[in-house]
């Protein structure tokens, strides 16, 4: 059984999760600006002592909730890939239902933390400080999606991984100004396949 220092390190770490997680609640509905210890408590459900010990600055707060944000995107996107079809290559229409799964899972399972999410993007102009972290979440991003670029055959992995990086954002910004609509998975599939079939082909004539 757990030592009673094992319960207690479970006890904050759940704490430190819920005042991450509501944080970034105050993102998407407020933006960066009302991320203040006092808000996150009163958000959070508790005090404002807690707040400051696990985080003494604001910027380590937005840093933090967004590492956690990241954390939770990654895993969701692991769940997708688990439960498509396992094989040594990739074909792109493959890759585009994945990619249309994500876009999906972004916009609708989890709006709220992706509204956050590109309030931090903006937030990462005025506040160098969360710079760093940004970079770190982009990086993890462009190495997973490179892998699948060369599962497809791409010749330059991580240049495409860039370009579907780009496509996957540019299509949940769309997505997030258009909240009256949910996206559709095969317009948004459609999307995906013809970016990887055009970046399969080239890779071919190359």
């Amino acid at each position: 059984m757990p030592s009673g220092t094992g319960h207690r390190q479970e006890r904050g770490e759940r704490k430190r999760r819920e005042v991450l997680e509501a944080a970034i609640r105050l993102l998407a509905r407020q933006g960066p600006r009302a991320v203040t210890h006092r808000a996150v408590a009163s958000e959070a459900g508790t005090s404002l002592r807690a707040t400051t010990y696990y985080f003494a600055s604001r910027e380590e707060l937005l840093t933090e909730a967004l590492r956690h944000y990241a954390q939770t995107a990654i895993e969701r996107f692991d769940a997708i890939r688990a439960a498509l079809p396992q094989r040594t290559s990739l074909p792109p229409e493959l890759a585009a239902e994945l990619l249309a799964q994500t876009v999906l899972s972004d916009v609708v399972a989890d709006r709220q933390g992706l509204v956050a999410e590109y309030e931090l993007v903006l937030e990462v102009g005025r506040n160098a400080s969360l710079e760093a972290a940004y970079a770190a979440w982009q990086a993890q991003l462009e190495e997973i999606l490179a892998r699948y670029a060369e599962a497809m055959g791409s010749s330059e992995p991580k240049l495409h991984a860039r370009i579907v990086l780009a496509t996957l954002r540019g299509l949940e910004i769309e997505a997030l100004a258009r909240p009256s609509q949910s996206p559709r998975r095969s317009d948004l599939k459609r999307v995906f396949q013809l970016v990887l079939e055009s970046l399969v082909a080239r890779s071919r004539v190359g």
